[in-house]
């Protein structure tokens, strides 16, 4: 009787009601964690094709730069510092590992864009200046020669 009239005996639901809302929080804070985490390990193969898309677009104008310079006019000059206006001194579409670069010539702006596509990525650079490029032989080293 002593207990009825303290008020215990009116609160002994209380405790299972506030467990039962910390586990239903608690579960719900795990099925987000969990969609969550799925939906990271989806998007990473598109974050690895991207990288490999910039990479290969960077190959891409390393390649044009040399092509560039190897491919002689008559005179034995790089052909295409002759005539920068010929479109047939690139392969348009080169694959390279798993993807393939494009490569485009602006001869009105002077500039070669490269883009390297792997899967569903795509990744583009430009390059401003690209006679400049060319007729310093800039980046790229010579095969055969060694490198220091």
């Amino acid at each position: 009787m002593r207990r009825m009239l303290s008020g215990h005996f009116r609160n002994k639901g209380v405790t299972l009601i506030t467990l039962i809302i910390a586990i239903t929080i608690f579960a719900v804070f795990i099925t987000v964690f969990s969609y969550v985490m799925i939906a990271k390990h989806g998007s990473e193969a598109l974050y690895v094709q991207s990288t490999q898309a910039y990479a290969i677009a960077q190959a891409g104008i390393e390649y044009s730069i040399r092509y560039a310079m190897d491919v002689k006019n008559p005179m034995g000059k790089p052909g295409f510092l002759a005539d920068p206006t010929n479109e047939n001194y690139f392969p348009k579409n080169q694959a390279l590992g798993d993807g393939s670069f494009n490569l485009v010539y602006d001869n009105s702006n002077n500039t070669l864009t490269s883009t390297g596509t792997v899967g569903v990525a795509e990744r583009e650079i430009i390059l401003q200046r690209f006679r400049v490029w060319v007729a310093g032989q800039a980046i790229t080293l010579d095969p055969s020669e060694p490198p220091y």
